[in-house]
């Protein structure tokens, strides 16, 4: 009788030590950002809601930004002030627009607008969200959240929005040199957006050596050459199948110069045509240059001196002076002669 309690109690203990010893797992984090709502079981249903559009970044490659929009609706029966939290991802933040506010305690959050809205009216609100991720970033999308809030901070639910990076694309760079005249030359440059869609910019760099620098136009200060040449920054939107066309103008002194143009950001471009070298030639004050060779069809190519074609050896001219011919006719001559003089020997012999 005792055996069997016993082995009861002895079971009893040993399960219970087990579910101490087992380790509680945490459950998986969202994939997307939230923001608790402040609403509590029993309480009423919010009447402040916000709904956020998709963004799409462009622009400036390293630091691209583009516009939200946010629709703040009051579906109240009364008027009453409509705010909105508002949550971005890491690598984005907000920089202008919609009367916000920094939230508080969490990272990377806002408190927005606050206009009063009439019963079932609504308002939409304007910002600007800009990359703050260190290196360009291409291709990749994440997700920011809004939530509509009243005067006394009972907020809705947060409703999700995506946030779009450009994608890669393909990117053509050509470029010619023009002559070097008083310590001064013009390249010529072509950048034709081969892609299927639209971008915002891009910059070309150029690579100066001693005693070459870039003019025109202004160099960006950035500071992204590092000191060893120039970044020249193209913000304009440039079409599929368009070709954005300038002139870089540079001072050149010292000689022989070879000059590196590529596009960037490099991680950007799948296509391989987006660097080109070019050669000055002559240059210096106080007098012309030397024009420079201009470069073959495809400038990643290096411009290469063609070899001097052999001149065609010339038709053999008739030769001059005596020769076999004309001793033989001398023969002939003297031989004639000499049997003349002795026929008319003969004859004179017999008269």
């Amino acid at each position: 009788m005792n055996r069997p309690l016993r082995s009861g109690i002895i079971g009893a203990a040993v399960l219970a030590l087990s579910a101490l010893a087992t380790p509680t797992v945490a459950g998986a984090a969202p994939a997307n950002p939230t923001v608790s709502p402040s609403t509590t079981a029993g309480s009423a249903a919010p009447t402040i809601l916000a709904r956020g559009d998709i963004v799409f970044l462009g622009g400036d490659p390293w630091h691209p930004s583009g516009p939200l929009e946010v629709k703040v609706v009051n579906e109240g029966a009364t008027a009453a002030k409509g705010f909105f939290v508002l949550r971005l991802p890491q690598d984005a933040d907000l920089t202008a627009g919609g009367d916000c506010r920094a939230g508080d305690g969490a990272p990377r959050t806002w408190v927005c607008g606050g206009a009063e809205l009439p019963a079932g009216g609504d308002r939409t609100y304007r910002m600007t969200v800009t990359s703050s991720a260190a290196q360009p970033v291409f291709g990749v999308t994440e997700w920011g959240s809004v939530a509509g809030q009243d005067a006394t901070g009972r907020a809705d639910r947060p409703t999700d929005f995506r946030i779009n990076w450009p994608d890669r694309t393909t990117l053509r760079l050509r470029a010619t040199a023009g002559p070097v005249v008083d310590g001064a030359a013009t390249i010529r440059v072509l950048v034709t957006n081969t892609g299927t869609f639209d971008i915002g910019g891009y910059s070309l760099n150029v690579a100066t050596p001693d005693g070459v620098r870039v003019t025109a136009p202004g160099c960006s200060d950035s500071g992204r050459m590092n000191g060893v040449g120039c970044e020249i920054l193209r913000e304009r939107r440039l079409a599929d199948g368009a070709t954005d066309s300038f002139d870089v103008r540079m001072a050149a002194t010292g000689g022989t110069k070879n000059v590196r143009l590529w596009l960037a950001p490099t991680n950007r471009y799948t296509n391989p045509d987006t660097s080109v070298t070019l050669r000055l030639t002559g240059g210096g004050s106080g007098g012309g240059g030397v024009a420079t060779t201009a470069p073959p069809a495809d400038p990643t190519t290096p411009a290469t001196t063609a070899p001097a074609t052999p001149a065609v050896e010339a038709t053999e001219l008739p030769r001059t002076g005596t020769t076999t011919i004309v001793y033989g006719l001398i023969g002939v001559s003297l031989l004639a002669l000499g049997g003349g003089l002795l026929l008319l020997r003969r004859r004179l012999q017999r008269g």
